[in-house]
């Protein structure tokens, strides 16, 4: 029997519906994977919108630890065996673009993991000697990675996770166990990794230093055909907001984004983000 494709992913939100850019990220990704899988916390939901793709699976968990805790309960219900790719995405980022020229690039490359964008940020509290990591907000694992991800998730400590009241704590523990050692632990096994955008490439170009491309030069980004914005971006006011202009995001998505979507819909969804 062949294998399938599995996407999931990660969503968080205190309101009781699906945003409209998180319905076009979730519709997008049916595209390109056999099975989509949203874990979201666990919430009154009224009726499941129109505009999502109605073989989309919803499980619905309790908020612990983070995006780690999601994707970590999404496992515990999958048959690994079942599929050849697994990816992991969350809703940090707003999609505003099309993913086809990414998944096709993608499917080229022979290497045990990939993403769309890497990262050497070194956060103070890293237990690491090397922090490469590819970022986990949009990270696919193929076969022999899915193969260690047992192995990986029993060297953490879960209980921790499950328990730490503290969000400082528990943040470091999972930017440091998760976001970085997850890739470092991959790559210590001899698994071979490949990102489509190349932090150090992007920081050189633009002679900035930075340590996160997606913060930092996201405006650039967009420019060379990133089809994501980070929320933290756009929750990030400047003096612009506050004499009723036009913030540089917004004009970025009107000129770049697909325009299959509704383009007003979704800048006014975005907008309401700051109210939630």
């Amino acid at each position: 029997m062949a294998k399938k494709k599995l996407c999931i992913f990660l969503h968080y939100f205190s309101e009781g519906y699906y945003p409209i850019y998180v319905q076009y990220y979730l519709n997008e990704l049916c595209l390109y994977f056999d099975e989509v899988r949203m874990v979201t916390n666990r919430r009154n939901i009224g009726k499941v919108p129109e505009l999502l793709n109605k073989d989309i699976f919803i499980q619905q968990v309790e908020n612990e630890g983070y995006d780690f805790g999601m994707f970590y309960k999404a496992y515990q219900e999958i048959n690994p065996s079942q599929y050849d790719q697994i990816a992991c995405i969350n809703d940090s980022n707003i999609l505003f673009g099309e993913l086809n020229t990414l998944l096709k690039w993608g499917v080229n490359q022979q290497v045990d993991f990939w993403g769309l964008v890497d990262s050497n940020e070194a956060p103070w509290f890293s237990s690491h000697k090397n922090n490469y990591h590819i970022q986990s907000h949009f990270l696919v694992f193929n076969e022999k990675a899915i193969n260690s991800l047992p192995e990986f998730f029993n060297a953490l400590d879960v209980k921790y996770i499950y328990a730490e009241k503290d969000p400082k704590k528990l943040r470091r523990y999972i930017v440091d166990q998760w976001e970085i050692g997850l890739s470092q632990f991959l790559l210590n096994k001899g698994l071979t990794s490949a990102s489509y955008f190349n932090s150090l490439i992007l920081f050189a170009k633009y002679n900035i230093k930075g340590n996160n491309v997606t913060h930092s030069l996201y405006q650039e980004l967009i420019k060379e055909g990133y089809p994501l914005l980070k929320k933290k971006v756009i929750l990030k006011k400047s003096w612009r907001s506050f004499l009723g202009k036009e913030e540089p995001w917004e004009k970025l998505i009107k000129e770049y984004a697909c325009k299959k979507y509704n383009i007003p819909l979704l800048i006014n969804d975005i907008k309401s983000l700051d109210s939630k």
